[in-house]
């Protein structure tokens, strides 16, 4: 009895506990993507800074070098000339101080330790006639450096006429005796600064010797990074020397390092696409076990007799809600879903960082499909009661596959499965008139199983163009090294809401609607579909169609332009203020200021006091809806060109608009591509 409740229990509860492990397993899958961009953000973050480091590390020695050599060739000059250029040594002096931000000061002690020549006088002149000898910190270094003939630095110190420097002392040997020492105080930070200044995303500092901090830049916190994130390097300013200063180099705060606000709200909405995929599913799963119980019902109709009739007419009902539900539902989560495929468009034109561009490619891609598995369900519906109708444009087919492919080859990548094409071999692909929407929807659908059922291995990917007779026949062919299916289920594959692993422990998620949509299109389309297959090996789908060729071969790519169309009177009537936002936004581009109207008395009462050359109308509002506005709005002989917009995607509502007076309809989510087109095609 336990046992028995279990498993009606179970039951009971499968589909919302399998949703729910949808969910986590699609966080689960945001967070890991999240994380492997936030590490490979940091690593090129720390890459960067050694980069700049490095570059900042041998600036700075430049410098110092610099002035050191300026005070060694006023040395050699010294000795060249035996002494004979001390008469020069006030101008030689000048033209060096000119010269350089870093030297303050330039003085000649003699061989006593007098200091009897400084120059700049007045800021120094306390420090002339000075006897070294008395300074404990100064002269004992400066007799025993000056003896090996080497140029000495000394520590930063406090100098005798105020402030701190450090004191580079470069001795004078001629006539084989020690003469003196050319000295000046050098302090470095101007010309330090010229260099840090332009790279305020980084701190510096720099100590001496003996730890005493000489130099930083933007407020330097080294106790704040952990230690491969501080760029460190000891550095000896005179090459001959033992004594070395500190180099520290690290950016300015550790929040360069962590995500940004951006990034975490991308993660939410991966998060939040995840729980809408979760429901949709739940909701889906429900709907089609609904569907079984009532086909079971219908099948029992038939043998019964007249008396029955009732019960009959009710299933039949039952089964017409359930069509309206799913229609309802797939309404529902469009109109959500429409602002998030268009706030996406619009983060698409602004300055993101790689890793932000690969979080909103995420949630594109995310809602796509999303956005597919509602439309299939709506399609096969429109399939079966004969509403579809195939459109002509011109296009071209391999590039609408190469675009379908670029789609899906990363989600294979990620797998470890390799994709190979044959796509080089077309350079100047052919185009033709006909469904590009259906076109994509066959190679969409074949990609993704392919894909999906494949888990390692290669998938193929081969394309044929032939040309007979004014028309031009595609071969599409695509192979997988996948679960494969045994000849004995190919048939049922094709057939809607069937596939092999169905079932409460289904491994693979999808609608099942997909092969069974493509099969109908390709036989609207007059074409040909096989398939081969083989269990552990893999399938082999082969798509045959044919069009009618446009002789232009010439393919002009056009370039998105945005008309100036600031001097028209636009009006958007939308009960749903997101819808009018976002709406705004992308007419903004066109240079309109639209006004703004959330229901249709507001909308009728502005437009008998402005002329408004465009009107967008939402079709479902409370209250009137779009059809009977647009009517009154027609009676009172308003001449606006107006569009129709709304999740309904249906023949019938489509029809409706523009037999209420809509010059044309659009379709949530809308593409700003077709409202663009649109916009050239009314007032261009």
């Amino acid at each position: 009895m336990h046992d028995d409740k279990t498993i009606e229990g179970f039951r009971k509860w499968k589909y919302v506990l399998l949703s729910f492990i949808i969910f986590l397993l699609l966080s689960t899958a945001c967070f890991l993507i999240f994380n492997k961009s936030i590490n490979d953000q940091k690593e090129a973050k720390l890459k960067q800074l050694e980069i700049a480091a490095n570059l900042t590390y041998e600036d700075f020695k430049k410098i110092v070098r610099h002035n050191v050599i300026s005070l060694e060739d006023m040395r050699d000059r010294i000795i060249e000339s035996n002494g004979d250029f001390k008469v020069f040594l006030e101008s030689d002096t000048k033209r060096i101080l000119r010269q350089s931000q870093s030297i303050k000061f330039i003085e000649y002690i003699d061989s006593t330790g007098i200091i009897n020549f400084i120059a700049p006088f007045d800021a120094n002149q306390d420090a002339l006639n000075l006897d070294i000898k008395t300074l404990d910190y100064r002269y004992p270094s400066w007799r025993i450096n000056s003896k090996d003939t080497m140029t000495n630095i000394t520590s930063w110190v406090n100098l005798t006429q105020d402030g701190k420097a450090f004191l580079i002392d470069v001795p004078v040997y001629y006539n084989e005796q020690f003469q003196g020492t050319i000295s000046a105080g050098m302090d470095f930070k101007n010309e330090f600064q010229n260099i840090s200044s332009k790279q305020n995303l980084f701190s510096v500092l720099l100590k001496d010797e003996l730890g005493n901090v000489f130099y930083s830049y933007n407020s330097p916190q080294p106790e704040d990074f952990k230690e491969e994130q501080v760029f460190r390097q000891e550095w000896n300013p005179i090459s001959q020397k033992a004594e070395a200063w500190s180099f520290e180099f690290m950016f300015y705060s550790n929040n360069e390092l962590h995500a940004t606000g951006a990034q975490n709200l991308i993660l939410f909405l991966g998060i939040f696409l995840s729980f809408l995929i979760a429901v949709l599913v739940y909701f889906f799963m429900f709907s089609h076990k609904q569907s079984l119980q009532y086909m079971l019902m219908n099948q029992k109709l038939f043998i019964l007799n007249e008396e029955l009739e009732k019960e009959k007419l009710k299933a039949e009902n039952a089964s017409t809600a359930k069509t309206q539900f799913l229609s309802n539902m797939s309404h529902e989560i469009r109109t959500p879903l429409s602002a998030i495929l268009s706030i996406s468009e619009i983060l698409e034109g602004k300055k993101l960082s790689a890793s932000e561009k690969e979080f909103l490619r995420l949630m594109q891609n995310s809602s796509r499909v999303l956005l597919n598995l509602v439309n299939n369900i709506l399609h096969i519906d429109k399939i079966e009661s004969g509403k579809v109708e195939l459109s002509k444009e011109i296009f071209s087919p391999f590039n609408a596959l190469k675009k379908i492919v670029e789609i899906y080859a990363r989600a294979a990548t990620s797998k470890g499965i390799e994709v190979i094409t044959n796509f080089d071999e077309f350079q100047n692909p052919k185009r033709v008139l006909g469904d590009l929407s259906r076109t994509e929807q066959i190679f969409t659908n074949l990609i993704s199983n392919a894909t999906k059922f494949t888990e390692a291995g290669k998938i193929t990917i081969t394309y044929n163009e032939n040309i007979y007779k004014g028309r031009l026949k595609i071969n599409f062919k695509i192979s997988d090294t996948g679960v494969g299916i045994d000849q004995s289920q190919i048939k049922i594959i094709f057939e809607r809401f069937k596939q092999l692993d169905f079932g409460s422990t289904k491994k693979y998620q999808g609608s099942g609607l997909g092969l069974a949509i493509t099969k109908t299109l390709v036989a609207l389309m007059n074409g040909t579909i096989s398939v081969e297959s083989k269990i552990g090996v893999g399938s082999t789908f082969a798509v045959s169609l044919d069009y009618p060729k446009i002789k232009d071969h010439n393919e002009i790519k056009k370039l998105r332009h945005y008309q100036d169309l600031s001097h028209l009177n636009v009006l958007i009537v939308d009960d749903n203020i997101l819808n009018q936002k976002i709406l705004e936004k992308i007419l903004s581009k066109c240079k309109i200021k639209p006004h703004l109207s959330k229901d249709g008395d507001d909308a009728l009462l502005k437009c008998t006091s402005n002329r408004y050359d465009l009107i967008f109308m939402d079709v479902h509002m409370p209250g009137k809806d779009g059809f009977e506005i647009v009517q009154q709005l027609r009676v009172m002989d308003n001449t606006a060109v107006i569009l129709g917009f709304s999740a309904d995607v249906t023949k019938e509502a489509i029809e409706r608009g523009i037999k209420a007076g809509m010059n044309d309809y659009l379709t949530k989510p809308i593409e700003q591509e077709t409202l663009f087109g649109f916009l050239n095609k009314y007032f261009s």
